[in-house]
């Protein structure tokens, strides 16, 4: 069983790149307009038997905007856009704190985040759930009905922004195990 350990060179747009270790992506478009966003899919789907899964992005830097999206979809989304913006595929939204379901139309979720936050992302199979966590605190259920071969996807229109993301190579800011032993 394979997890996601790093961000896939082969499966991002041309407006992001990646660092040797492929945990840390920065946006070198110019961010402008929606044809500048950039995505990234990591390099596994997450595999529902494991039965939950999370992990973290730490924002180095917001970027001129702070146009940035983390969350998850399947391997045929196409990459010009936020995640959430098209079918299958979810996100939240650093800029405006927005959900975003198969959809550019957001729901509002939790408070905005930017440079030095970490915000995580849970999926529970057990129960088809999803949350998301912000500095190592939990924001409460975001999306439900969790369904298809989905990997962690980030996505960004925020001109000079960078990310690394923790697939549990280090300790996460949340306590996953401590959740886990109380659900």
């Amino acid at each position: 069983m394979d997890l996601p350990t790093a961000w896939n060179l082969d499966d991002k747009s041309s407006n992001l790149s990646v660092d040797e270790s492929r945990l840390r992506v920065n946006y070198e478009g110019l961010g402008e307009s929606d044809e500048d966003i950039g995505a990234i899919r990591a390099n596994h789907p997450i595999p529902p038997q494991c039965k939950l899964f999370y992990f973290e992005i730490d924002i180095t830097y917001e970027g001129k905007n702070k146009g940035i999206g983390i969350g998850f979809c399947e391997k045929a989304v196409e990459l010009n856009g936020m995640p959430g913006w098209y079918d299958s595929s979810w996100g939240y939204h650093g800029d405006d704190g927005k959900l975003f379901c198969c959809s550019g139309i957001g729901n509002p979720y939790g408070p905005l985040y930017s440079t030095g936050d970490t915000i995580g992302c849970c999926l529970n199979f057990t129960n088809n759930t999803v949350f998301y966590t912000k500095n190592g605190i939990t924001l409460g259920i975001a999306f439900r009905n969790l369904k298809g071969s989905l990997y962690p996807c980030f996505g960004s229109c925020s001109q000079g922004g960078s990310i690394e993301v923790n697939f549990g190579n280090r300790k996460f800011k949340f306590a996953v195990m401590i959740w886990v032993m109380n659900y």
